[in-house]
């Protein structure tokens, strides 16, 4: 499995037990999401984002009240960056987002 899989899958467990309010395993994702870093990716959880047309680093699908300002509401996959050689950053996977108007 590739590291990208493994990183969505991750992210994914986290959103679940969040959702169910479920904190027992904060730390350990913290200590996960380090380990990351350390091997150069660095994951962005874009949730709450304001949403702009320009915004290159997602991929979105609006839904429902589209009024008012636009936020990403959901995340489906995070935001994921690797660094590569000189230290830059490049980006690896687009997240993927439902947008909502507030």
């Amino acid at each position: 499995m590739e590291m990208v899989a493994i990183i969505n899958q991750v992210f994914d467990i986290e959103q679940k037990l969040g959702a169910k309010g479920e904190t027992f395993a904060e730390r350990n994702f913290t200590r996960i999401y380090h380990e990351l870093d350390a091997m150069g990716y660095y994951i962005v959880d874009p949730s709450n984002r304001a949403y702009h047309e320009t915004d290159t680093d997602i991929e979105a699908t609006l839904s429902g009240n589209l009024s008012g300002q636009l936020k990403v509401t959901r995340v489906l996959k995070p935001i994921i960056y690797q660094k590569v050689p000189g230290g830059e950053m490049a980006l690896i996977q687009k997240g993927i987002v439902i947008i909502e108007g507030k």
